[in-house]
């Protein structure tokens, strides 16, 4: 038996709690990754996913993708999700922080 059916993990918990964490999109191509997760669009989180690859927001939202089916590697799939996700909250604080900047210099 798994850890997955021992503990009777939800996916939809799993992913609401990791999408808590994500925050809110700040990029076009956010909305659309955070719209494929909620509609349940693996194909699309992947391709986005695939075509974004120095995007963390878009790689944790890819991970996401094969939540639902609870595979034997969903620890894995956690886990690294939460790491793009920690990588997803420094780039908004730069991206949020060069806004700030330019603000400050009139640029």
């Amino acid at each position: 038996m798994t850890i997955a059916t021992e503990k009777k993990l939800d996916p939809q918990l799993i992913i609401n709690k990791l999408l808590t964490e994500l925050g809110e999109p700040w990029l076009p191509v956010h909305q659309q990754a955070l719209k494929a997760v909620k509609s349940g669009d693996a194909e699309a989180l992947r391709l986005l996913s695939a075509t974004n690859l120095d995007d963390s927001f878009c790689r944790a939202c890819g991970y996401m993708a094969s939540i639902p089916k609870l595979p034997p590697t969903v620890a894995i799939l956690i886990a690294e999700s939460a790491r793009a996700i920690a990588d997803a909250q420094r780039e908004r604080a730069i991206h949020r922080l060069n806004v700030i900047t330019a603000e400050l210099l009139e640029l």
